[in-house]
């Protein structure tokens, strides 16, 4: 697979060209970290958790799924500038991959229906991987008790979030103490808005992209 593929939905080539949907399906490995968001943009953070929870827990390769429609956050740049600069961030690691699956769900993307969709087009062992942050509301999750049957629910650190045992789920997450990383989107965001260097907060790429694109200005 190439460094940073892409792994369509629909029935297009991907991104190295030639290959078609259901080879990409075909290629996946079997031990796959799942990471999910709204990606408004992408940032290191994710990047850095990524390749350490990877190295971790000895998987295969990672899946980053942009949101298209969850049921929280609402994104406010479109789909595609946020699929593009996710494809941008992840290119030249073979472990890790994009997927647009979210596109054949109609309605909310709900977490639970996403894992869902990704089981049934390539059977595995799935990892969910969530910060502190997200796991202390995944009591408000649609159906939070189906997805710890379907995945293994991955917990890392966030800044200013502690974890408790009398939360819900406390004795079925797995815990990694993966790096601190104190970077948002939110905060990058503010940045570029108010016309600061987000260098060394997101990838070169995806910086240039958002400059070309004229994003959050």
């Amino acid at each position: 697979m190439r460094p940073g593929a892409t792994i369509p939905s629909s029935p297009t080539p991907w991104m190295s060209g030639g290959r078609r949907q259901r080879s990409a399906w075909k290629e996946l490995k079997n031990r796959l970290g799942i990471i999910g968001g709204a990606f408004d943009p992408i940032h290191n953070g994710h990047l850095i958790i990524g390749q350490f929870v990877l190295e971790e827990l000895k998987l295969d390769q990672i899946i980053f799924i942009p949101a298209l429609n969850p049921p929280h956050k609402k994104p406010t740049t479109p789909y595609e500038l946020r699929y593009e600069m996710t494809a941008l961030a992840i290119q030249g690691n073979p472990k890790f991959i994009i997927s647009d699956i979210e596109r054949e769900i109609s309605g909310i993307t709900y977490t639970k229906v996403v894992i869902e969709s990704l089981i049934q087009k390539k059977p595995g062992e799935y990892n969910l991987i969530i910060g502190a942050d997200q796991y202390l509301e995944i009591d408000t999750w649609y159906e939070p008790e189906a997805i710890f049957k379907l995945v293994k629910v991955i917990v890392v650190p966030r800044p200013g979030y502690e974890l408790t045992p009398e939360l819900p789920f406390y004795q079925q997450i797995i815990r990694v103490n993966a790096p601190l990383i104190d970077i948002s989107s939110t905060r990058i965001r503010e940045l570029v808005k108010q016309g600061r260097s987000i260098r060394y907060l997101v990838p070169p790429p995806v910086a240039e992209y958002i400059e070309k694109k004229k994003l959050y200005q």
